[in-house]
């Protein structure tokens, strides 16, 4: 027997396998935590990530869902979100036999103002006109630019009586204002055209149809008065 042979044990070859296979498997369970440990921290960073975006994600579509239902010169609501609105309160005031009011505005001779001082005076009357309708309203009446030149306001749960109080404080006020200092010299006056449900009109495109044509009357009669039939 050789010196090689005489050292050669099978016993301890066998022990070096598993010795080694435990080795093995401990660096398996070793990177296996470090691999664990790394994708915790990607998770949780994300996890951060993800939650610091979420609020100024929904203040973002807040602000888009305000802006598509705002006019953008008058801040009040635009004629589709106005549409929708009164489609609303006059469906729930027909469920809960409630009345409804609606009162529209116009600046007389508006046209008559464009052409003597230009599209920006048109703008700073409509805009002077919606604050005082948004000043002369409570939280649960609807203010709206329902066209180019003309206001609306929606009054749930209101007879049209207490509409025309609104609606002469609304026209007294737009005559006793001064627009801008820049046209300080320039005085407007409203006419008001006020319908009530269900005594005017049961469907939501007729009352606004009857507020116009009594707001006409209104302008026809002269102006700077409110008409309500």
């Amino acid at each position: 027997m050789d010196q090689f042979e005489s050292k050669y044990d099978p016993k301890m070859i066998d022990q070096g396998w598993a010795l080694f296979g435990r080795e093995s498997m401990f660096t398996k369970m070793v990177l296996d935590m470090r691999h664990n440990r790394q994708k915790f921290k990607e998770t949780k960073q994300q996890h951060i990530l993800d939650k610091s975006r979420h609020p100024l994600t929904e203040e973002k579509i807040e602000e888009f869902e305000r802006i598509g239902l705002r006019d953008k010169l008058t801040d009040l609501c635009n004629p589709r979100a106005f549409g929708k609105k009164l489609q609303y309160e006059l469906r729930r005031a027909k469920r809960y036999k409630r009345p409804l009011s609606l009162l529209v505005v116009a600046i007389d001779n508006l046209d008559a103002v464009g052409k003597a001082h230009g599209q920006l005076a048109i703008d700073d009357t409509m805009r002077s006109a919606a604050n005082i309708c948004r000043a002369a309203i409570r939280d649960v009446d609807v203010a709206a630019r329902c066209s180019p030149d003309k206001l609306a306001i929606i009054f749930p749960e209101t007879y049209s009586s207490r509409a025309i109080v609104v609606g002469e404080r609304i026209r007294d006020k737009v005559k006793s204002t001064q627009i801008n200092e820049d046209l300080r010299h320039l005085h407007v006056t409203a006419s008001v055209g006020v319908v009530s449900f269900p005594t005017h009109a049961r469907d939501e495109h007729d009352l606004l149809n009857r507020a116009l044509e009594f707001l006409a009357i209104a302008q026809r009669e002269g102006g700077d008065r409110v008409h309500n039939g």
